[in-house]
């Protein structure tokens, strides 16, 4: 089927008006033809994945072609609004998913600023893009008036210029009465490791969502006009909402940290503990100069998200008339930013301000002021690539914003080419004259905008983790390839010592990345001297030491249900209870929210249940993808090399402890050995999901199904066509398929012939079996 007869069946399974109060539409949108359909998702969908990550795995799993490649504008580009969006303190988010160009999993990306909460009060929870427009296009949203406009005079336009552009046509203000989601000359390249901008700074980052809106010729999505009130909402709701707000500003982190500096905050304890991945993490710490304070003289104050009440975005301004100097002096003393080295706490290094121009010669241009850097920005640009400087750090940073790209992924795949230049693999001949020692910061710079480009070298950086699957390097690069399932990591933490997080990062859905499941606490010295305070936190018994692998799986566990319900709802994540805080919001306030809101009583115990559904149709996504347990796995060098520095020097990834670990975190979450869920949940998962589940048992061993028991969840009519599905979502076990005595039974019926003649409905019993025949 092709994507406008898949958008046709599971319209038919969608309502035309809304299901609950306060309900966004559903909105097709055939790029291609310049048609929209408009739709309302069930309340089952809420009762069992909630909105955004959760509803756009519902959508994505029904009009998914796994055969077809991630920029193929049949594979549709989802966005969805959180359920609590726009609704609750720092539930300002909403996310974009789709098969990642990128990695080899999932595509799905959180993001903020005011677009998913203008689209939200004009009315729309989720946008279904697919289809190749014509021409570049702008689609501009007012209300339920959606037009189709020609792009094509910004195309090469990146952030700053492009905003700016429209601000001048549409006569308007962005953050005041416009919200665009858009993309810059990088998506237009279809550069893997381009993002989509929704503000300044803003980017849904992860995965390449850049590049999959221009492989639809989709510039930019314009919310236009200031955003509806919304309806009222009840005392009690707004009262809750004062507690909720309360419980954020409150929490000691970000009173004392986020609001104050950001989130480079942590790049002291990441430093002093000795998990700060650098040149490519063949080290694991790096200096001292890129602590936060140092970046003190240039941050003249903080921004945010729509009425967030953290405002945890740093700015910085490095130009002769820029101020500085807000959150001075704002970590020292503070003995939890340096848990494992008390007396850096109070460690100020009283940096003055001496930038000069980026080459000291008193000249200035539009990248010496901006938003940012955050942690991982800063991990990312300096130790992992081997720069020292803040002001060198921040104009990259700002470099970023404006070329639209992620900053976790290029500075991954630059620390990637970087360590093959080190070791010979590849030599100036490969790079076009660029020399890429660690640190070489105007290379650096260059490389940024021909990645965006695409030229020269920067076609290579381009391709990010894919550059050995598309020939620019050769296999020989692939053991210094710092990915998994694809996708390069997120954040700078190198998890040798935090066993936790290292298991959180191999099992994650999207790939290397801390946001889905770090159980960021286990770094808290006074958490892990609380044992019991410690199981109360994750639900059961996680060891207080940070290098065991005792119980992790607990406290990866509980993380990933909790993170998966708060996205779901909109929520940021640092704002999520157990991500940096024990006293932040956490699902049993989301649920008395979303039940007063929506009217659909939630109980507050089902909401790890829908995080873990959530999880678990990502899973079956990413089986359709032919990712396996073997996959959920760390790089090479975690295994085989040990940390450099700190007070756990030494340490690495045991890998007979820690397949015992994965295996625990499967049994506990309740998946197969192949890291899907088994065959009575996923059964349950299909119904609610596509309407349909066939379980099959397998007499004999088949690849791919340890159970012997598998689920078809694609509505198949009779055994030919159960047979074809079963071999596109076990393509390993062709051959088993193809034996000629492999034959089937329905409900107990042999279908001996005619098999396209055999009808196979939904909730039937089948059996596949081998049988001997002869004479």
């Amino acid at each position: 089927m092709d994507i406008r007869s898949l958008v046709d069946r599971l319209a038919g399974r969608l309502a035309d008006t809304a299901q609950y109060p306060n309900q966004g539409a559903t909105l097709f949108v055939d790029l291609e033809r310049r048609e929209t359909r408009r739709k309302y998702l069930p309340v089952g969908v809420l009762q069992n994945f909630l909105g955004s990550r959760g509803a756009n795995m519902f959508l994505l799993y029904n009009l998914l072609q796994e055969d077809r490649d991630a920029l193929d504008p049949e594979v549709p580009l989802i966005y969805g609004n959180g359920t609590l969006t726009s609704y609750m303190p720092s539930a300002t988010r909403g996310n974009f998913t789709s098969r990642s160009p990128d990695s080899y999993a999932i595509m799905d990306a959180s993001g903020g600023d005011y677009f998913p909460a203008f689209l939200k009060r004009h009315g729309y929870d989720h946008l279904v893009l697919y289809g190749r427009a014509s021409q570049w296009t702008l689609m501009k949203i007012v209300h339920e008036n959606v037009e189709f406009l020609d792009a094509t005079p910004y195309l090469g336009t990146d952030n700053i210029d492009f905003a700016a552009a429209i601000e001048r046509d549409f006569q308007c203000k962005e953050r005041k009465d416009m919200a665009m989601a858009r993309i810059t000359r990088a998506g237009e390249n279809l550069v893997l490791c381009s993002g989509i901008m929704g503000g300044p700074k803003a980017i849904w980052a992860r995965g390449g969502g850049g590049a999959k809106m221009g492989a639809l010729r989709l510039k930019a999505i314009m919310v236009h006009g200031k955003p509806e009130k919304g309806e009222l909402v009840s005392p009690e709701y707004k009262a809750n909402n004062k507690a909720i707000g309360k419980k954020i500003t409150g929490a000691s982190v970000i009173r004392n940290a986020l609001k104050m500096v950001g989130t480079p905050f942590l790049y002291k304890p990441c430093r002093v503990l000795g998990a700060l991945g650098t040149k490519n993490n063949q080290e694991t710490s790096w200096v001292s100069s890129l602590d936060a304070d140092n970046f003190d003289p240039y941050r003249p104050g903080m921004d945010g998200c729509y009425k967030c009440p953290v405002q945890c975005r740093a700015m910085n301004d490095m130009t002769p008339e820029g101020k500085g100097g807000w959150g001075a002096n704002a970590l020292k003393g503070l003995k939890g930013n340096a848990s494992y080295d008390k007396a850096q706490a109070d460690v100020q290094h009283e940096r003055q301000r001496t930038y000069n121009g980026i080459h000291n010669d008193g000249k200035f241009d539009r990248y010496d002021k901006g938003d940012g850097p955050e942690f991982t920005t800063l991990g990312k640009l300096g130790p992992l690539i081997g720069i020292k400087e803040p002001e060198q750090v921040m104009r990259l940073n700002n470099i970023l914003n404006d070329l639209g790209i992620d900053s976790a992924s290029i500075g991954s795949a630059v620390s990637w080419a970087m360590e093959l230049y080190q070791r010979g693999i590849i030599t100036q001949k490969d790079t076009g004259g660029l020399d890429l020692t660690w640190g070489n910061y105007d290379v650096i710079e260059k490389l940024f905008f021909t990645t965006a480009a695409r030229e020269g070298f920067g076609d290579t950086i381009a391709d990010s983790n894919r550059a050995v699957d598309n020939g620019k390097y050769p296999r020989e690069a692939l053991p210094y390839r710092m990915t998994v399932k694809g996708l390069f990591q997120s954040d700078p933490h190198d998890a040798r010592i935090l066993k936790a997080f290292a298991l959180g990062l191999a099992v994650a859905t999207r790939g290397f990345d801390h946001l889905r499941n770090r159980p960021t606490l286990e770094i808290n010295a006074r958490v892990n001297d609380d044992p019991e305070y410690k199981a109360h936190l994750f639900g059961g018994y996680v060891s207080p030491k940070p290098n065991s692998y005792e119980a992790k799986e607990q406290a990866v566990r509980k993380c990933e249900d909790t993170f998966a319900v708060g996205d779901a709802v909109g929520m940021c994540r640092f704002d999520t209870k157990l991500f940096n805080s024990p006293t932040t919001p956490d699902p049993n306030d989301f649920a008395a929210q979303v039940s007063i809101l929506t009217g659909v009583a939630l109980d507050p115990k089902e909401m790890d249940q829908i995080g873990r559904n959530i999880t678990a149709m990502e899973r079956l996504l990413n089986f359709r993808f032919g990712l396996r347990a073997k996959d959920d796995t760390l790089p090479q060098r975690w295994f085989d090399e040990n940390n450099t520095a700190g007070p756990f020097k030494g340490e690495h990834i045991d890998r007979l402890e820690f397949e015992k670990l994965k295996s625990r975190f499967y049994a506990i979450t309740g998946l197969n050995s192949e890291g899907v869920p088994k065959h009575a949940w996923h059964e349950q998962l299909a119904r609610l999901t596509t309407g349909f589940a066939v379980r099959v048992h397998v007499t004999n061993d088949m690849p791919g199904v340890p159970e012997h028991e598998l689920v078809v969840d694609e509505p198949v009519s009779n055994v030919i066509e159960l047979r074809e599905a079963v071999g596109r979502r076990f393509p390993e076990a062709a051959e088993f398929l193809a034996d000629r005595n492999l034959s089937v039974a329905v409900n107990g019926e042999m279908a001996l012939h005619g098999e396209k003649t055999v009808p196979v409905n939904d909730g039937d019993q089948v059996t596949l079996m081998t049988m001997i025949s002869g004479g």
